[in-house]
């Protein structure tokens, strides 16, 4: 008796880049199948326990970025600049210092004074 395949699914988001594996032993898990794509199928733990041994490495870098995507129905590993990229888009906007935010409504005040000076003909 031949033993059942367990099949391998992915989740990818809109850009196809891969943010979920799911299959075999916890393919019950799979909430909303219509969006996972089936990428494989076999037998032993890479595919019943897909999630930490299907891809040679993790699914996400140590600072954040997908490290594989969907090109074609298929999974392949971003470039370095790819995921390069990622990251840097997921850095967080450095916000303004409270000291820095004070020179800029002082020299915004000061530039108002001068403009109002101009219009009332002041010096």
């Amino acid at each position: 008796m031949e033993m059942q395949k367990s099949k391998v699914y992915v989740l990818p988001d809109s850009s196809g880049y891969i943010t979920r594996i799911d299959g075999g032993y916890t393919i019950g898990s799979i909430t909303d199948p219509e969006n996972w794509v089936l990428i494989d199928d076999g037998n032993g733990d890479k595919y019943n326990l897909c999630q930490g041994n299907y891809f040679p490495q993790p699914i996400r870098t140590m600072g954040g970025a997908y490290r594989y995507k969907l090109v074609d129905g298929k999974p392949v590993e971003c470039a370095t600049e790819e995921l390069a990229a990622q990251e840097e888009a997921l850095k967080p906007v450095p916000t303004p210092s409270l000291e820095n935010r004070v020179e800029v409504l002082e020299s915004t005040t000061d530039d108002m004074i001068l403009l109002m000076a101009d219009l009332i003909g002041g010096e």
